[in-house]
């Protein structure tokens, strides 16, 4: 099967629901990722989700600031996502975040398309790079409503950070697989403070994505969040042996020694023949 390349541009925009606000302080982010997103309001969103459509973007990824409790304020933008929903032909995808209300996800349905989730069970992760004070559980919980609301989601779970172990990736791999979930995001953590050796980040990262695929049932995705530095040696590798469904913007020569369907979508988008019209670019 030849891989699938998403390389989101011009049809599926990012767009930040708090603008440049964010109650949190990861250490991988410092707000800065808020920058480039498009930045809207409760006030202005349909208007700007008009010109966006007009201009011929297709996909929405809801993203933003965070509350403190890991949770994207979405709930001034429900009764604007029904009127956008209703009037354009959009698929949406969000990162809820932390969202355990029933309430807010139940409203969700039949607005967003695909929950792009962070899945960690690492207090590294959770306590040290995300800031919060409660344990891995919450994210635990989340997932368990999100799955119980009936929205799609997409755990997006690290292949690599610089304190993971294959028990706490086995363990994340198992928890998502016994849900019945049959799709995985995998990233490497992108470290603000260290540059690792290119080839040894690589190789590592290559062998979690390879057992993850010798342990995981369902389809893997290589997300957005890796290393610049390493795609040069990761990306060929992980297509070469068939170890990914799909690779999330990929290393340029990748596209041309290893052709494939390229998409202008976030790589969780569901390929039915209406997404594959919408944004499919070219066959390499």
């Amino acid at each position: 099967m030849k891989p699938l390349y998403f390389t989101p541009r011009t049809r599926y925009k990012l767009v930040s629901l708090t603008g440049s606000w964010c109650a949190l302080n990861c250490k991988f982010c410092n707000r800065k990722y808020l920058v480039n997103m498009i930045h809207v309001s409760p006030h202005s969103f349909i208007n700007i989700v008009r010109e966006l459509y007009a201009s011929g973007v297709r996909g929405l990824l809801l993203s933003g600031g965070f509350r403190s409790n890991g949770t994207l304020p979405i709930e001034p933008y429900l009764d604007k996502l029904r009127i956008v929903k209703s009037e354009f032909n959009l698929i949406i995808s969000a990162h809820l975040g932390l969202v355990t209300n029933r309430d807010i996800l139940y409203c969700l349905r039949g607005l967003i398309d695909i929950v792009d989730y962070e899945f960690t069970l690492s207090s590294f992760i959770v306590n040290y790079v995300r800031g919060f004070n409660f344990s891995p559980e919450r994210y635990v919980e989340s997932l368990v409503r999100i799955i119980g609301s009936g929205l799609r989601v997409i755990p997006h779970v690290y292949a690599w950070h610089p304190e993971i172990n294959k028990d706490i990736f086995r363990e994340e791999l198992r928890v998502i697989s016994d849900f019945g979930i049959e799709e995985i995001t995998l990233l490497a953590y992108i470290d603000p403070f260290k540059t690792y050796e290119p080839i040894k980040l690589a190789k590592v990262v290559e062998s979690y994505v390879e057992y993850a695929r010798r342990v995981f049932p369902g389809r893997i995705y290589m997300g957005c969040m890796r290393p610049g530095y390493i795609k040069s040696l990761l990306d060929p590798v992980l297509v070469s042996r068939g170890l990914v469904d799909r690779v999330a913007n990929p290393y340029y020569k990748v596209l041309r020694e290893h052709p494939g369907e390229i998409y202008d979508a976030c790589c969780s988008v569901q390929l039915d023949h209406l997404v594959r019209e919408q944004f499919l670019v070219r066959k390499t």
